[in-house]
């Protein structure tokens, strides 16, 4: 073959259920298969900024010339990719593939005895060769016509698709075998919901559940005036270890937990997860901060940005406000989980440290998994990025009643959909001065907390838009317990009294004042002025510490003290009439935040 042919790739993949193993056969053809060819799998996906072992579970790497089988030597190059060598033009590679790794299921998908959902992560790809591909699947007999594919990719026939590029092999998440599916057509566009599996009471709310979805779908929809795909698949999964919630082009994989159709809670949250994801398709999958532009030409190296206190940030704020438009949550939990942002936010000393821009260039460091330390040296872009958002649509309704961040971020995003201008992507610089063109001081306000550590105005705000916000001193020591981890100690605030007493993350917790460790007796101890000496045990050793608590500043409560002006502001933003008295309190007890629930005594 030429050597000046044009490049191509083609993929055969066989699906071997029963072992939950891919094998691969990829065909490389002109200038790609010449000389030394080098193949890789990426390091990490878009959406999942922390670098993971995908190529661990490749096995039995074998190439050969494709016309007469001959032998071409293979070595690896690092951890994460192979050199061929001798290439002639035409070149045949096949591996096997290990597919049922839970911990790696949402970056490479997973291969159930039942069901299927395979991602290009599993596909050795060539950086030489970026550009279109094409893939056949081999399913077993059972599984024939089972192959649910999102929008995307060309079909060419029976189970096989062209795709116009590898990043967007990569980004199509394909479902096959056993599954469940409901269809909604939301202003025209087919909306799929593939559960591969079901769950108790499953029968019974499925619809509701579904309904819910295509009810925060349609406003959307509404706020960007269409949507920006063919068609969108939801790939979920109710099995626990699928802990999955990742973006996609025009699909999203979601883990809803076991008791999605159960627990109203838990069904609140599968909602919630899913209406993130959807955003996504605009903001991060479309509108991308510079330069994840060129995600594609970095599957290696990382790519770092400073946009994602904007790229997730404003996705939690409107995953938050899309529910409550759709009657998922109250206007009562909708504020109430603003003030627990901020107030979990301001609790851990990297608030004071640590920059939104900095969060974010930082995330392939510290934002997955969670580890020691992390709250002296880290803050959550998702929730500062959230806060900034809240502030923004705060500043724009209280500006002019024909503006809020539904208009503003759609004008933002049809200007710099695409990567804008400049084809880049945008920049926080970019970001910044749009929303300052719109309104001077929301410009300062962004500039504040996006590009230093504090400055939001949370509070204020909440002050402007007719509430009272009553503050409150408790006492703390520092220590802070993850979700359900107590009594080990998740990590300990390093400014605080248990901070300065020798107590240290992972400690176990076995005594208070000298009597045996509960919940009650910790928490009570650590509300009250008296010296508190904790007994732990740390490994093999047993350990006391004694502090003194301190006091600290809290919001009490969120009072309702705005005139008919106000009111009707926060009715029109929520899109739903509620009441609103004066003296009127917003309860403060839901929090939310599907990163884990921090909890500091």
């Amino acid at each position: 073959m030429s050597q000046t042919a044009p490049s191509d790739v083609h993929y055969h993949v066989e699906i071997h259920p029963e072992r939950h193993e891919l094998r691969v056969r990829m065909r490389l053809t002109g200038a790609v298969a010449q000389g030394r060819i080098r193949l890789e799998i990426p390091t990490w996906v878009p959406g999942n900024y922390t670098f993971t072992q995908l190529g661990r579970d490749l096995f039995e790497v074998q190439a050969a010339t494709s016309r007469d089988a001959v032998p071409l030597a293979v070595s690896r190059d690092g951890w994460q990719a192979f050199h061929v060598d001798g290439g002639d033009g035409d070149v045949t590679v096949t591996y096997s593939a290990w597919a049922y790794a839970t911990d790696l299921s949402e970056p490479s998908g997973i291969l159930d005895g039942q069901y299927g959902v395979l991602l290009g992560t599993r596909y050795l790809h060539s950086p030489a060769h970026l550009g279109a591909c094409t893939v056949t699947y081999q399913l077993p007999s059972a599984w024939q016509g089972t192959v649910h594919h999102p929008s995307g990719a060309t079909p060419l026939g029976e189970n096989s698709w062209r795709y116009p590029s590898y990043e967007i092999l990569l980004d199509t998440p394909v479902v096959m075998g056993r599954y469940d599916i409901r269809q909604r057509d939301v202003a025209g566009t087919p909306f799929y919901f593939v559960f591969v599996d079901r769950g108790v009471g499953f029968e019974a709310e499925v619809d509701g559940f579904v309904d819910q979805i295509a009810a925060v779908a349609a406003g959307y929809g509404r706020q960007f005036g269409s949507f920006p795909f063919d068609d969108y698949t939801f790939v979920l999964s109710l099995n626990p270890q699928a802990e999955w919630g990742l973006e996609h082009l025009t699909s999203t994989m979601c883990g809803l937990g076991p008791d999605v159709f159960t627990d109203p809670d838990q069904h609140n949250i599968g909602v919630r997860v899913c209406a993130h994801e959807l955003f996504h398709a605009w903001n991060v999958r479309r509108l991308r901060p510079a330069p994840l532009m060129h995600v594609a030409q970095e599957l290696t190296s990382g790519s770092f940005t400073e946009g994602l206190w904007m790229a997730e940030g404003f996705t939690r704020y409107y995953e938050f406000l899309s529910c409550t438009r759709a009657r998922v949550y109250t206007p009562d939990q909708f504020f109430s989980n603003v003030v627990g942002y901020l107030e979990h936010l301001q609790a851990v000393p990297a608030y004071q440290r640590v920059s939104g821009v900095d969060s974010s260039l930082t995330t392939y460091l510290n934002h997955s998994p969670k580890y020691a330390g992390r709250p002296a040296n880290c803050i959550d872009y998702y929730d500062k990025g959230m806060l900034i958002a809240f502030g923004a649509d705060a500043m724009l309704h209280l500006g002019s009643p024909s503006r809020s961040l539904d208009t503003a971020f759609r004008g933002f995003y049809e200007e710099y959909v695409g990567g804008g201008p400049s084809g880049a992507g945008y920049t926080t610089d970019n970001a910044i001065a749009y929303f300052k063109g719109l309104q001077p001081e929301l410009g300062a306000m962004m500039e504040a907390a996006v590009r230093h550590p504090e400055g939001l105005t949370t509070e204020a705000l909440l002050e402007q838009l007719g509430f009272t916000v009553e503050h409150t001193t408790v006492h703390q020591i520092g220590v802070m317990f993850l979700d359900a981890g107590a009594p080990t100690v998740y990590n300990v605030l390093d400014d605080t009294p248990a901070g300065r007493s020798g107590l240290a993350p992972d400690d176990v917790i076995t005594g208070v004042n000298g009597f045996n460790y509960t919940p009650a007796a910790l928490s009570w101890a650590a509300g009250h002025a008296e010296p508190v000496t904790l007994e732990v045990l740390r490994g093999h050793r047993r350990l006391s510490f004694t502090m003194t608590p301190s006091l600290c500043r809290k919001v009490a409560r969120l009072v309702w003290n705005g005139d008919e002006t106000q009111a009707a502001r926060l009715q029109g933003w929520l899109e739903q009439r509620f009441p609103l008295q004066a003296g009127q309190v917003f309860g403060l007890g839901f929090y939310e935040n599907f990163h884990g629930i921090e909890t500091v005594l």
